[in-house]
């Protein structure tokens, strides 16, 4: 959706068809509708039933939105999700995320047995940091290791995230938990807007869980976004399959995070 006169872009829709199926995104954390404060409602409504219209000319008789956590878009998400369900999609799966707001104190937020793990992983020297770029196929390992030891695997491979990272350099940003200089925590975190921060893949050595050094590598996030004005940091959803992961989801609250629904609408064209 264009702003002819400003030539400003207000929304945007992108969308990957294969056999009649349209989904957006494809592979990626979310997609569906983006746009600006500054569109009305009508023409968000407009705007959906444009979208269907021309995709219908293409021959697609299915269509799949997976939206962004209701907090990247305040303004619209209501309207949004609204007028989707006003104009027949339903709600085909429902995710919790955490995300925590910068903009508040982390230390009036962290629980406070969050907040003395942290007192106690800094007493046991650990330390986090903000790691280079080079470091993203050491980095990957090491979380691919740690998962593979709790059974379980990462949604992409190091080549695909590698290709990413490549394409995408400003995006990816890459965090680690040392004990003198032994890793023991890390997140491979995606700056996916201006103001938010995703942290995408994260894990830690089990050897280590009594010091509990996710609590210090998120509380280096959040740093992180302070000095990078990044006003939300998105721990990410906590489900196993279609039901929630509540130990992981309590812990993420825990540190912090404000829960935040995570939509998938999905309807029938033809």
């Amino acid at each position: 959706m264009l702003h002819e006169k400003r030539r400003q872009l207000l929304a945007v829709f992108q969308v990957c068809i294969d056999k009649g199926v349209g989904k957006s995104p494809l592979r990626a954390p979310y997609g569906g509708i983006e746009c600006s404060s500054r569109v009305s409602p009508t023409q968000l409504f407009d705007f959906i039933s444009f979208i269907e219209s021309s995709l219908r000319a293409e021959g697609v008789t299915q269509l799949t939105l997976k939206c962004a956590p209701q907090e990247y878009w305040l303004h619209t998400s209501a309207l949004l999700h609204t007028f989707l369900i006003n104009q027949g999609y339903r709600v085909m799966h429902a995710e919790v995320t955490a995300l925590i707001d910068v903009r508040t104190s982390a230390e009036r937020s962290l629980h406070a047995w969050e907040r003395r793990k942290l007192r106690q992983a800094a007493a046991a020297g650990l330390k986090v940091k903000a790691l280079p770029a080079e470091q993203l196929p050491e980095l990957y390992a090491f979380i691919a290791a740690c998962r593979h030891k709790k059974g379980y695997t990462l949604s992409l491979s190091r080549e695909d995230v590698l290709k990413a990272a490549t394409r995408f350099p400003e995006a990816y940003v890459l965090f680690g938990v040392y004990q003198d200089k032994k890793l023991i925590a890390g997140a491979l975190s995606v700056r996916v807007r201006e103001n938010v921060l995703y942290n995408f893949y994260s894990d830690h050595d089990p050897a280590y869980d009594v010091l509990s050094p996710v609590v210090m590598l998120i509380d280096g996030m959040y740093e992180y976004c302070v000095r990078q004005g990044i006003a939300l940091l998105d721990l990410g959803t906590s489900a196993v399959g279609d039901a929630p992961n509540f130990g992981l989801l309590e812990f993420k609250l825990r540190l912090g995070g404000m829960p935040s629904s995570k939509f998938t609408f999905t309807k029938l064209l033809s």
